[in-house]
């Protein structure tokens, strides 16, 4: 049975949340590109970024699933 969370998320915060989000890794990409080292070291800080990304998104899809789960169990 599917339960219908209590919240709700209005257009306006997830359009912010996804424009703050693309700013975010623009701002990020630009200033590994025009950082004045070696190419190796841009990389790096590439790859981390992404990683450092792709690790926030998983970290809040986790904490969401907890919450949710333990909203289900108290009820």
């Amino acid at each position: 049975m599917s339960k219908q969370s209590n919240t709700t998320t209005t257009n306006s915060w997830v359009l912010f949340t996804w424009v703050s989000f693309i700013i975010a890794i623009i701002a990020m990409t630009l200033a590994v590109i025009y950082m004045p080292m070696d190419r190796w070291l841009k990389g790096y800080l590439a790859l981390s970024s992404l990683f450092l990304i792709q690790s926030s998104i998983s970290l809040s899809k986790t904490l969401r699933d907890q919450a949710e789960t333990q909203s289900d169990l108290t009820e």
